[in-house]
């Protein structure tokens, strides 16, 4: 369920303002491997990829035809060990490349194809789409909202493509970002990279057709189990949508046009450590749907009603694009009680609590996207040294926030939960690792399967202030 609006700053905060000093804070910080990433966990609920090679004749003739389009592809840096044709055999290997979306059915292996033998939108490069989405698609422990820079001649060619009133034909260097706000939209693509690779293909390859759109199909009851709510909620956000009937609509999403130029770049001035051109279009669509429309791919910034911040997604934006994509409803659970002057007051459960959401969430098979925040007292290089939670009496001033996700967990020696976590804000390809003393008291709110918390969201959105 999506909750109530609450216009708060605090929720609007999921830009990273981190420092370099501070984007390296890393608690317990030691690599994952990828196996335990990738494979759902045995008994999960979700849907588990069977390790299969069958392919049916038109399979077979989708997949010949790949390997042959892929056999002179080069190594990626993102996957050092695996060149492009080995990646696909990996992928068929554990059943992802067969897996089907529900929104349209179609495979993994149906939207590579597709790429490989039609024709793309804004010049894009066939084969540096697939190479993209198979690095993500093997590794999303690799998805970063790192924005790369646009050369000047780049600029140049993309204003004369722009409406005279797009900010970032007046002021050029504004296409200059350093510091990106898409945390909340790279959080959801690893999601679906990991848990949901036929709905991620399908994204590539329909945002890079020369449509360059694609539809969601989705139930009502994924966004309200009432359906008049659930169309209000719809409409509010701004939807491109035509409802089918009393239980289903379809949504449109598309993109900007600065997004292509942000794509097509990354196609021939990529960088290690950037997005690459599948993260470009998935984390730009996944913007402009949470922000009504408003997002600008260019300089990184979006309008909207519910969000005074010019960066961002704000946690009600972040559940219904996750309700959307996932075509399930998701109970999006606030934690924190923060006062008007944006000070850190208090719970609205206990942190066992919040733990047990987490780790039942990923029991199921399922990831967890968060979202936390530092504190003046909690944030890096600004804590204070003399500072003790148990006897200081003042409130925490939140400063800034961050979205992450949640992949995996495990108990260390002394039996206490540690998170496996992707922060793609943290210049680094490795899984993070995050004690739960650490994690638990910084989480203002994550999103969930709704009958996994069904039983305490009552309680949690009655102590809301």
């Amino acid at each position: 369920m999506i909750p109530e609006i609450k216009i708060n700053p605090i929720y609007s905060n999921n830009r990273t303002m981190k420092t370099k000093a501070s984007c390296s804070f890393s608690p317990a910080t030691t690599p994952i491997s990828i196996s335990s990433f990738n494979l759902p966990r045995v008994g999960s609920s979700s849907a588990v990829y069977q390790p299969s090679t069958y392919l049916s004749p038109q399979d077979s003739q989708k997949y010949l035809y790949l390997l042959n389009f892929l056999r002179n592809a080069q190594k990626s840096p993102n996957s050092p060990a695996m060149l492009p044709n080995a990646q696909l055999d990996y992928l068929l290997k554990n059943g992802k490349l067969l897996s089907r979306t529900p929104h349209d059915n179609s495979s993994v292996l149906d939207n590579l194809y597709s790429i490989a033998t039609t024709q793309r939108a804004y010049g894009l490069d066939q084969l540096n789409l697939i190479t993209s989405t198979l690095d993500i698609l093997c590794n999303p422990r690799y998805v970063t909202q790192t924005f790369g820079d646009i050369p000047d001649s780049v600029k140049q060619q993309a204003i004369s493509r722009l409406p005279n009133d797009n900010p970032a034909k007046q002021d050029l260097e504004t296409m200059d970002v350093f510091l990106s706000g898409t945390c909340a939209a790279a959080s959801i693509e690893t999601n679906m990279a990991d848990k949901y690779p036929a709905e991620f293909a399908r994204w590539v390859s329909k945002l890079s057709s020369c449509e360059k759109q694609l539809e969601l199909n989705v139930d009502l009851k994924a966004i309200s189990k009432n359906p008049i709510e659930a169309m209000q909620i719809v409409s509010l956000l701004k939807a491109d949508k035509v409802q089918m009937d009393f239980k289903k609509l379809k949504v449109k999403v598309d993109l900007d046009d600065g997004a292509y130029v942000r794509a097509y770049t990354q196609t021939k001035h990529w960088d290690n450590g950037e997005r690459n051109v599948a993260d470009v279009l998935v984390q730009s669509a996944i913007m402009r749907l949470g922000s009504q429309g408003t997002y600008n791919s260019l300089n990184d910034t979006r309008a909207g009603e519910f969000n005074d911040n010019p960066q961002g997604l704000i946690e009600l934006e972040k559940t219904y694009v996750e309700s959307l994509i996932k075509n399930k409803e998701i109970t999006s659970l606030v934690y924190h009680q923060i006062d008007d002057d944006q000070n850190l007051i208090g719970y609205n459960c206990s942190l066992d609590k919040i733990s047990k959401h987490i780790t039942d969430t990923i029991d199921s098979g399922d990831d967890v996207i968060l979202g936390y925040v530092l504190t003046n007292e909690t944030a890096g290089m600004t804590q204070q040294a003399d500072y003790n939670p148990a006897t200081d009496g003042q409130a925490n001033k939140v400063i800034n926030g961050h979205e992450i996700t949640v992949v995996d967990y495990y108990r260390d020696e002394q039996g206490k939960i540690v998170f496996v976590c992707v922060d793609t804000d943290d210049d680094s390809p490795e899984l993070v690792q995050y004690s739960e003393d650490w994690l638990l008291p910084k989480i203002h709110h994550a999103g969930y399967p709704a009958h996994i918390v069904a039983q305490d969201e009552r309680e949690i959105m009655k102590n809301m202030i």
